[in-house]
């Protein structure tokens, strides 16, 4: 019971953060890809911003009832790729890739 008189103290506190935070998050996972991207070769630093950027956006409308539902899906080891937003999300990420030099994986030195 207590939780439930919380919670919305804690909701209230999210959404009173600055939008700096969010948008720091956000830049953090950028951050985090291209410098992985670069790192495994698999693009150079321009190219991985490019896709970074992108695959970071389209991750980002993902709702959180969603994560859950592909999450379930995991768990009950079921494929999510049927599920229409994730249609649609993979469609997205595929245009990421459009037109950049992707290179394979490989192990850095």
């Amino acid at each position: 019971m207590k939780l439930l008189k919380v919670l919305p103290l804690a909701l209230i506190g999210l959404v009173a953060m600055p939008q700096a935070n969010a948008t720091d998050i956000k830049q953090n996972n950028i951050n985090q890809c291209v410098t992985g991207a670069v790192k495994y070769k698999v693009a150079d630093k321009s190219t991985a911003t490019k896709l970074c950027n992108c695959t970071i956006d389209v991750r980002s409308k993902m709702t959180i009832g969603q994560m859950w539902e592909i999450e379930s899906y995991a768990k009950d080891k079921k494929d999510p790729s049927g599920l229409p937003y994730v249609k649609t999300m993979q469609k997205d990420l595929q245009q990421c890739t459009k037109g950049l030099d992707l290179k394979q994986p490989q192990k850095p030195a």
